[in-house]
């Protein structure tokens, strides 16, 4: 049933999807979008530090630094790529990560010298085939670019998990993490709407659509850390993708786009890849834990052997 709470959090980032949309529609650009959403968040993580008791103190900040602005950018994409694609096939080029997460599995395997993992190999093949048979039929040569941009946005959530999962393994606080992201993010914003024209006086209508993606962004991240923390983590992996479903639903009904059957078998052919790379990803990374656990107890037992020879 918690795991459920992953379908909640993709409906909520289609809606975020749909939000920036319109934003865009009404001439609200990326940059300010990026600026809005960290803004918002900077305040909540900050109280909620402040009331656990949680400083902004950190003894990793090269890492919080690398984690925080790669993490921006992948949002900084995800927005581009949004205001000038299909809502659908531009949520489904933001979820490439697990792709990229395998690619960089394989590279550490070769780098190792433990040989290719073949299964998740065929997978990631599988996943960027996926990516061209979606794109190839449907897009515009002006939509390369944004196109190129979302896959750049998968790549850049790729490496941003990577140092989430480093710092969480020193100890850092998560509530900390997400602060440093939206503080690099409110500045990001900032300096990028300073430099390319100003904020832009919102309608309405755009107001509407910033308070909305502002609140959706929110809950999406809220119910998504309840669906990893609580609920099955290979459930609510692949749950995760039924955003593509609603965003692809929602762009269909709200803004009138048109879905191929090519781009629904390139989707599908996504969706697959990536929880089957999740999936492959996690057993090399058991495999390794138990490894160095393995080596890690037999050195303990070779040093209690030669201490007791020793006496």
């Amino acid at each position: 049933m918690q795991s459920l709470w992953m379908v909640v959090a993709a409906v909520f980032y289609a809606l975020y999807a749909v939000c920036i949309k319109f934003s865009s529609m009404e001439g609200i650009g990326s940059f300010e979008v990026l600026f809005y959403r960290s803004f918002f968040g900077l305040i909540i993580f900050y109280v909620m530090m402040r009331m656990q008791h949680i400083t902004v103190y950190t003894t990793h900040p090269i890492d919080h630094m690398i984690r925080s602005f790669v993490g921006a950018g992948a949002v900084m994409a995800g927005i581009y790529s949004i205001s000038h694609l299909n809502v659908g096939l531009a949520m489904t080029l933001n979820y490439t990560s697990p792709l990229f997460i395998g690619c960089f599995t394989i590279g550490i395997l070769i780098f190792q010298h433990k040989g290719i993992n073949w299964k998740l190999l065929s997978t990631l093949v599988l996943g960027f085939l996926g990516v061209t048979v979606m794109l190839s039929p449907t897009i515009t040569p002006e939509e390369y670019f944004p196109a190129g941009v979302g896959l750049a946005a998968g790549f850049c959530t790729a490496v941003a998990t990577t140092y989430v999962k480093r710092l969480g393994l020193m100890k850092e606080p998560e509530l900390r993490i997400l602060f440093y992201f939206v503080l690099v993010g409110t500045i990001c914003g900032l300096v990028g709407t300073v430099f390319t024209g100003g904020f832009t006086m919102p309608t309405s209508v755009a107001a509407m659509a910033i308070i909305g993606f502002v609140l959706c962004s929110t809950c999406a991240q809220f119910f998504l850390t309840r669906a990893f923390s609580r609920g099955n983590l290979v459930l609510s992996g692949a749950l995760q993708y039924t955003v593509i479903l609603f965003s692809t639903l929602m762009g269909m009904f709200v803004f009138g786009d048109s879905v191929s059957s090519a781009v629904v078998g390139g989707m599908v052919m996504i969706v697959v890849a990536g929880i089957l790379a999740s999936y492959f990803v996690r057993q090399e990374t058991h495999k390794a834990i138990e490894e160095r656990k393995h080596t890690e107890e037999g050195l303990q037992r070779h040093l209690r052997h030669k201490e007791a020879r020793d006496h």
